[in-house]
């Protein structure tokens, strides 16, 4: 079969791209340690009272756990690194970690290939998804890859004769994006001020670039700001940054220079003490997610006021 651009979507394996086209695969192996992940589909216990409605990452001795709540079924696993922990282990702690629920649950063991493709675009192939490149799944960027990869394929295709400047263009743009999530994910490691076993005490052995280096030791003073990030799009914000880094306790030791300055930090503490006050209050008298989830569903009635469900839908 002929055909003017052939899209590589078999995921790790690249098979266009890898196999057929040759081209190298540069591995993040180094600064991202984990490379394995074990996965299962929890369900819920019979007397569930709610839903939590957020996603959570919890450090083990060689990794993190995902827990993704879903309406019928918790979706959860464990990623870790493959240099400290078998796959029959950390399927283990993952069971020991979940409880009694994970019993009857069937694991699914996956072998990550973190790193990326040199070019994405080689000839007249380009890898979208996973067959270009993925990190581990930390901050859950691989849809992001996979759109962005679309977006950008749209922005410069423009038939079927290949321009070089224009794939060596659409090249760069990827790289510097699935580069620039490479090292968001390090400094997550390399922040956190966990180092109580081999795997959490080798995150912060890794060799970074300078850059990433300059740029910790800078905000360890001064929380990020839009200069201070990595200047090259990757999906990622300054205060993306910032939340991240004062979740791990990687304070700075100083304010931002410009409150010193400020004549109106009362007012400001008082809009805070606001939203603190704001947000009690909806805790307290809005309906939980399983509540809110079952009545757009149709199966339950909402206990909110009916100016209350304007604000939830709004």
């Amino acid at each position: 079969m002929k055909g003017s651009l052939y899209v590589d979507c078999s995921g790790f394996r690249g098979i266009l791209i890898n196999q057929a086209l040759k081209e190298p695969f540069v591995s993040f192996q180094e600064v991202l340690l984990n490379d394995r992940a074990v996965a299962l589909q929890v369900p819920y216990p019979n007397d569930r009272s709610d839903i939590e409605p957020f996603t959570s990452a919890t450090a083990l001795p060689s990794g993190w756990v995902w827990n993704i709540p879903l309406y019928n079924r918790v979706g959860t696993g464990y990623v870790y690194c493959s240099q400290f922990m078998s796959s029959k282990e950390a399927e283990s702690e993952l069971r020991a970690h979940i409880g009694p629920r994970a019993k009857d649950c069937i694991a699914n063991h996956i072998q990550m290939r973190i790193g990326r493709c040199r070019n994405a675009w080689v000839k007249n192939c380009v890898a979208i998804g996973l067959s270009s490149g993925f990190v581990e799944p930390l901050e859950s960027t691989g849809i992001f890859f996979i759109q962005l990869g679309i977006e950008e394929l749209l922005r410069h295709y423009s038939g079927p004769t290949t321009d070089p400047d224009v794939a060596a263009d659409y090249n760069r743009i990827m790289a510097d994006c699935i580069d620039g999530v490479r090292d968001f994910l390090v400094l997550h490691y390399r922040s956190s001020d966990r180092a109580d076993t081999p795997f959490w005490q080798a995150t912060k052995e890794i060799s970074v670039p300078p850059s990433v280096e300059q740029r910790l030791q800078l905000w360890k003073k001064r929380l990020p700001n839009e200069r201070s990030i990595n200047p090259c799009y990757h999906g990622f914000e300054f205060y993306s940054y910032s939340v991240m880094l004062l979740g791990l306790n990687y304070r700075p030791v100083d304010s931002l220079p410009a409150l010193r300055h400020s004549s109106n930090v009362s007012a400001a503490l008082e809009a805070f003490q606001e939203v603190r006050d704001r947000t009690s209050e909806l805790v307290r008298t809005l309906p939980g997610h399983l509540e809110y989830l079952q009545y757009l569903r149709g199966t339950r009635k909402s206990s909110a006021t009916a100016e209350q469900r304007d604000e939830i839908t709004a």
